[in-house]
């Protein structure tokens, strides 16, 4: 568990208002789960998931397949398909195309909710393919972030380890073993908007972490400070997501409706939420999970 006092000396930053909790008056947002805000370097607005993967009743899930228009999903919300599942917890998960920017606060951006798009590099959900292993790959793109149920793991190349029954491929990654990787990539080491997801050594501990950005009082963060956040977290492995005007992160509310916990940030616009092509979901133990992973 991730307390205020905690995070604050990670980041060495003083915590934001936590004006956006579900329950303002404790950390604690599901059994097992538990959010902080605050700030760093940059500067940026930074979302921290702490998520005890020990907790009976935690699971992951991601996105299942839609080929109803000819390409492996039909673009949503994150916030929607949390609803539509259930869930607890969400956020983006896959880089995706085709991709359309869109003019700053416009409508001629690509996909739109219900647009058939493709995700970059391979992805399974509940033992499915969804989509395969390609050769001409995302230059981004280097390893995996694979889930059964509360298990999670990161490895490097297109394949999860066997047991693992979903799976999306994404990058860079971000830390192995501790130590973290580098990338010479201009993605890499300018500030973006970011997603991201580390491990423990241990495997007890996952954390989901956002940064805000392209805002005038959060520019987002480098891989390389996204990577020593993990680090200091307690992380020793950690894969960078999709990010810029995809980063999103969705939680259940108490009236059992969906919330934005980031600022999202759509065709230049603060608090508009970008249609991707998969998400991870997180469920909790004691919310009915009719809509989870099976």
């Amino acid at each position: 568990m991730i307390r205020p006092a905690l995070l604050a000396l990670v980041l060495a930053f003083p915590l934001a208002a936590c004006a956006t909790l579900p329950r303002a008056a404790d950390t604690a947002i599901f059994p097992g789960i538990h959010y902080e805000q605050g700030e760093a370097p940059g500067p940026a607005h930074i979302h921290v998931v702490s998520i005890d993967l020990t907790r009976p009743g935690i699971a992951f899930a991601l996105t299942e397949g839609d080929h109803s228009k000819g390409m492996e999903h039909v673009a949503k919300l994150t916030s929607a398909y949390l609803a539509e599942r259930h869930a607890q917890v969400a956020i983006n998960a896959s880089y995706f195309l085709p991709f359309k920017g869109g003019s700053k606060g416009g409508d001629d951006y690509y996909p739109h909710v219900g647009d058939p798009v493709n995700v970059s590099g391979p992805e399974i959900a509940r033992g499915k393919t969804v989509s395969p292993v390609e050769v001409d790959l995302d230059d981004r793109v280097d390893s995996m972030l694979c889930f059964h149920r509360a298990r999670a793991v990161i490895v490097d190349g297109q394949q999860c380890p066997a047991g693992y029954v979903d799976g999306v491929a994404a990058g860079p990654r971000l830390l192995e073993g501790g130590k973290a990787k580098t990338s010479a990539l201009d993605y890499a080491t300018d500030t973006h908007p970011r997603t991201a997801f580390g491990i423990s050594a241990d495997r007890r501990r996952a954390w989901i972490v956002l940064a805000d950005g392209r805002q005038a009082d959060s520019k987002g963060m480098t891989l390389a400070d996204l990577a020593e956040l993990f680090r200091k977290l307690g992380a020793s492995d950690a894969i960078n997501l999709d990010g810029g005007g995809s980063s999103t992160l969705a939680v259940e509310g108490a009236d059992g409706k969906p919330r934005l916990l980031n600022s999202a940030i759509h065709t230049g616009v603060p608090g508009r939420e970008r249609p991707v092509a998969n998400h991870i979901l997180l469920f909790a133990p004691h919310r009915h999970l009719g809509g989870g992973p099976q």
